[in-house]
């Protein structure tokens, strides 16, 4: 084990490991990542691990867009599966304030290149089958 680095990363879960990746992709050498136990052995591995891209603040759009390009490639770049897979996100709306929020999200959306769609009840039953469809204003699917 190194006892000096310019960098030390304390942390083996998705955090840290990250930030070891994308500090070696920027061609730092000189870095150590520090994990107590074994890699993402702590809350990182109770996390689901999704990614939505629903978000209405344009920054963490912007990191979660980011995100999903990243799990994308992954794979491709180091021969390892990484499990990602891309699914259909449905919001709904039971409320017409609800619905007006979604639209407010769907002008951030937009700026990000995030696509949505707005769909009537009718249209999320057709999707799921299996959802109530009572009293439901509308909904928002996104990637």
């Amino acid at each position: 084990m190194k006892s000096k680095a310019k960098v030390v990363v304390i942390g083996g879960g998705a955090v840290g490991v990250s930030m070891l990746y994308h500090l070696a992709k920027k061609g730092w050498s000189d870095v150590v990542l520090v994990e107590r136990k074994e890699l993402t052995s702590g809350s990182t591995w109770h996390a689901a691990g999704l990614l939505p891209l629903f978000n209405m603040s344009y920054s963490v759009g912007q990191l979660h867009k980011y995100a999903v390009n990243l799990y994308k490639t992954l794979e491709e770049e180091t021969g390892k599966s990484v499990g990602f897979s891309v699914v259909s996100n449905i919001r709904l709306a039971q409320t017409k304030d609800r619905m007006d929020e979604y639209h407010q999200y769907a002008g951030v959306a937009k700026t990000i290149g995030v696509n949505v769609k707005f769909l009537k009840p009718e249209q999320v039953k057709e999707i799921w089958p299996l959802c109530n469809i009572e009293g439901l204003v509308g909904a928002i699917q996104h990637p």
